[in-house]
């Protein structure tokens, strides 16, 4: 019922956008519903939780090094045809893990999988190319939403089938990715203007992502795109470390066992779902873009910082509450913001980039927690977020200086004769 309401708020605005909420659920669907069969790893192959982990973390190296690439490809050749590329890398990597009888096998089914995943960056420079600029932060959260639910979904769905071995969870995440991208390849049109040679769109951009003679200014000359990733880095930073050791913390801090984690994240997911769905857009109304994301960085540094003095289970609630809140104001915000800072030449490139970020995360951040409850004071884990949240809150007052804003529109017309005309456009 929650998923069925959220996915109709979505197709609303955008119907032409469906085929990405799917891809996008049903590539998130398929990682999270093995996740319940780590122990199952750790017994069946005779290996270690080091190993485990390593595990875990090649599809984010690996999707690290190659979402900017996949990303970049989709700016020169289109978004469609590489879209689908990902995902039949996703499918081989399903179907490697269904036929995985050692540990090297499932080594090889994820970095497969991350090598082609792609989905994540594509899908929003395909939201960058079709989405006029004050709707694109509420398009951008949409993806944390569906990612949301499928988190949600996917580890139950994952112990359900666990009678069938890996086998049963990677075939059905297998059939789903073959539904997505025979549905892709169907309903999905081609969104890079430079192929739309038979209706030109006008997209929208700002002024400062192009020179007077109509050429891109390369991403890392872009002060505002570069600013606007710096400040996405501490973010998700930040975010990694609490994700990939919020059970370790729990268990440490409050002797939290695994059963009342799960609810607790579950909790902080449906919470997610109904905030987008319900108070979001209100909120963005009222305060416009930049303010709104200063709001939920604000709350970052508040919320992480209590988080270290946390002694009784009802003060975590709160805390995670007010944590799911400055997620939900601030995340997609600035990858709007960073897709508006960019011309539709660089698009997939940037989203390439800001998916290496979050994959940059998912490695370092385990890595960072464990080292920072490790101590004898793990009082320091709560203050450490906090400090790494300060930061992406100073840069977001320079944010304020681009106009990014929901309640102001930036429009300008593309000469696509001219485009088609200059081999370096």
């Amino acid at each position: 019922m929650l998923f069925h309401f959220t996915m109709k708020r979505f197709t609303m605005d955008y119907a032409n956008l469906t085929p990405l909420w799917i891809a996008v659920f049903v590539d998130i669907l398929g990682f999270s519903i093995i996740l319940p069969f780590l122990p199952f790893f750790l017994n069946e192959f005779n290996t270690n939780p080091i190993i485990i982990g390593l595990l875990l973390s090649s599809n984010a190296i690996f999707g690290f090094f190659f979402g900017p690439i996949l990303g970049k490809l989709s700016d020169i050749y289109g978004r469609k045809p590489l879209l689908l590329i990902s995902q039949a890398g996703t499918i081989a990597g399903f179907v490697l893990l269904m036929f995985a009888g050692n540990i090297q096998m499932l080594f090889i089914a994820r970095i497969v999988d991350g090598i082609f995943g792609g989905q994540f960056p594509i899908s929003k420079a395909i939201i960058g190319d079709v989405v006029p600029p004050q709707d694109r932060p509420k398009q951008m959260t949409n993806i944390g939403v569906t990612f949301t639910l499928a988190f949600l979904i996917g580890p139950s769905l994952g112990g359900f089938l666990s009678y069938f071995g890996i086998a049963g969870p990677a075939f059905l995440a297998s059939i789903l990715a073959s539904f997505t991208m025979i549905y892709t390849a169907l309903f999905l049109k081609e969104t890079l203007p430079s192929k739309q040679v038979e209706k030109p769109m006008i997209l929208l951009e700002s002024n400062a992502t192009k020179t007077n003679d109509n050429k891109s200014i390369p991403i890392y000359k872009n002060k505002n795109a570069m600013l606007l990733l710096v400040q996405y880095t501490f973010i998700v930073l930040a975010a990694g470390v609490f994700q990939g050791t919020f059970s370790l913390f729990g268990f440490l801090r409050l002797n939290l066992n695994e059963q009342l984690i799960g609810l607790l994240l579950t909790f902080m997911g449906i919470f997610q779902v109904i905030f987008r769905s319900i108070a979001f857009n209100k909120i963005r109304n009222y305060l416009g873009d930049p303010k709104t994301a200063m709001l939920g960085l604000a709350s970052y540094i508040i919320s992480y910082f209590l988080l270290g003095f946390v002694s009784e289970l009802w003060q975590l609630v709160i805390i995670l509450f007010y944590i799911s809140f400055s997620g939900a104001t601030s995340r997609g915000i600035t990858i709007g913001f960073t897709s508006r800072s960019v011309d539709f030449r660089n698009q997939g490139k940037i989203m390439g980039i800001s998916s290496s970020l979050d994959n940059l995360s998912q490695i370092f951040g385990p890595i960072a927690g464990g080292i920072l409850l490790s101590l004898p004071n793990n009082t320091f884990y709560g203050i450490f977020l906090s400090l790494l949240s300060i930061i992406p809150f100073i840069l977001s007052f320079r944010v304020l200086k681009f106009g990014y804003d929901s309640r102001s529109i930036v429009k300008e017309d593309i000469n696509f004769s001219k485009i088609k005309r200059n081999p370096e456009i």
